[in-house]
């Protein structure tokens, strides 16, 4: 049958007393066991609840240096004050051998006590935290490989892909110098998502750049009735945001709203402290709209691997908002 806490903490305090006093030989064996016994057990259950307090004052990976500082501290207090605590009411009771050097003894034996405590529950509880932390780690790399993959699938969705084409099959005939540079902007986006598949952030304004890019191959099948306005002031150059993510946000904008010559959508960008916020007014489609109900969610997700910020989505005033929090660069 498995021992449980805190019987096996109780079986441990009394093997180790029973070793310690066949290196006693103060008085009978049993007297000896007994007194043993009781400061094994003082200073064991005492450094336990210590080992316990800081374990839930500091309970990450990373605290194991503030963590064994403060432990050990106040390890170091408790064992010395109850020694010498102990070592009084033995006197007093004549439990105590005549020796000169009794304080000091029980001090020192208190300190290995202590010691070897320690040691015990801290290593375990590293290597614990250790396993744990490897753990969460391939976990995180997992979860943010199968993100980044969600947002490459974005870029290459076919609806898109066939509008992108067919608009450029109608321009070619009619205007060739933009359908030249369509093409060139097609390129960009697909040479900017293949240059960022595995990076966690860029610099905004080369996402800006990016999302522009975007936007005129959509502005050519919209034309007016797609309105793209930028607020970003000279302080967004010393921000950062994870790659792909303004886009999908702007796709999702067209995606979800109806366009037309008396309803233009007009999607506002602007800087908002270091917040990156995108709102347009809710202009919803008819009927059922293509969708996998996961672009936020992947977004949201995305900004919880890298960021201990998440981003808000929300609806006021007949506008949906998302705000995007910002890294600053060093």
């Amino acid at each position: 049958m498995e021992i449980k806490e805190p019987y096996d903490r109780y079986l441990m305090m009394l093997g180790l007393s029973l070793l310690s006093s066949v290196f006693i030989s103060d008085g009978p064996f049993l007297d000896v066991v007994g007194v043993t016994l009781l400061f094994t057990f003082a200073y064991w259950e005492g450094n336990y609840q210590i080992v316990s307090f800081a374990r839930i004052k500091f309970p990450l990976f990373e605290d194991s240096q503030k963590r064994i500082r403060i432990q050990g501290g106040m390890a170091l207090i408790y064992t010395v004050s109850v020694g010498l605590l102990l070592g009084f009411l033995l006197k007093w009771f004549d439990l105590a051998p005549e020796r000169p050097d009794y304080y000091k003894s029980l001090v020192i034996q208190g300190l290995i006590i202590t010691a070897i405590i320690s040691m015990i529950y801290e290593t375990v509880y590293y290597f614990q935290l250790w396993k744990e932390s490897l753990l969460e780690s391939e976990r995180l790399k997992k979860n943010q490989a199968r993100l980044q993959f969600e947002s490459l699938k974005n870029q290459v969705n076919p609806h898109f892909l066939f509008n992108s084409l067919n608009t450029l099959s109608a321009l070619i005939p009619v205007d060739p110098v933009r359908a030249e540079r369509f093409v060139q902007e097609f390129a960009k986006n697909y040479r900017y998502v293949l240059e960022v598949k595995d990076k966690s952030f860029v610099p905004l304004e080369v996402e800006l750049e990016f999302v522009r890019s975007y936007c005129y191959l959509q502005k050519i099948r919209f034309e007016d009735q797609l309105i793209i306005s930028e607020d970003i002031d000279s302080s967004g150059k010393s921000y950062y945001i994870p790659p792909l993510i303004l886009q999908n946000l702007v796709e999702n904008a067209i995606k979800h709203n109806s366009i037309s010559e008396k309803h233009p959508l007009h999607i506002q960008i602007q800087l908002v402290g270091d917040i990156l916020q995108v709102k347009n007014r809710i202009q919803a489609r008819q009927g059922i709209v293509d969708s996998t109900k996961t672009g936020l969610k992947n977004i949201r997700e995305r900004m919880k691997l890298v960021s201990n910020r998440v981003p808000e989505f929300y609806e006021k005033d007949g506008y949906f908002f998302a705000e995007i929090p910002l890294v600053l660069g060093e």
